[in-house]
C-alpha cells in the first residue's frame, strides 16, 4: 500500500512539473506573439522624413529596465501602439516574476539619433 501511495505521489509530482513547464511555454509563446504583432504594425508603416521617427522602450528585463527600443514613424496610431507596448511590458514583467526569470542586467540605451532611410526609421551612429 505504501509503495502504491509513493508511486501516485511520484507520478503526480512529475505531471505537475510538466503542467508548469507547459504553462510557462504557453506564456512565452504569447509574449512572442504580442511582440511580433507590435513589430508587424511598425513595419507596415513608412516614414518620409527623419522628423517623423520616434522611439519607444519595450520589454521588461528581470533586473529592471527595457529590453530595447522600437523605432517607428509617427504616421501610425502612436496612442494605440503605446498601449500595445505597455500591455506587452506588463505581461513580460508578470512573466519574469511568476517564473523567476533571470536576465543579463545590461542597460539598454536608447538610440541617440534617428533617420528615415528607404521609408523606415533607423538608428544613425
Amino acid at each position: 500500500m505504501k509503495l502504491l501511495l509513493l508511486l501516485f505521489l511520484f507520478i503526480g509530482s512529475v505531471l505537475g512539473c510538466e503542467q508548469a513547464e507547459n504553462a510557462q511555454e504557453i506564456s512565452a509563446k504569447h509574449l512572442e506573439k504580442q511582440l511580433a504583432e507590435i513589430r508587424s504594425i511598425i513595419n507596415a508603416d513608412t516614414c518620409s522624413e527623419s522628423g517623423e521617427c520616434r522611439i519607444l522602450a519595450y520589454g521588461s528585463k528581470a533586473c529592471g529596465g527595457p529590453q530595447g527600443y522600437l523605432l517607428f514613424s509617427s504616421n501610425l496610431d502612436v496612442e494605440a501602439l503605446t498601449r500595445m507596448v505597455e500591455d506587452y511590458n506588463k505581461a513580460e514583467d508578470d512573466y519574469n516574476k511568476k517564473y523567476n526569470v533571470i536576465s543579463d542586467c545590461m542597460l539598454a540605451l536608447p538610440p541617440n539619433k534617428l533617420a528615415c532611410e528607404n521609408g523606415k526609421c533607423v538608428q544613425v551612429e
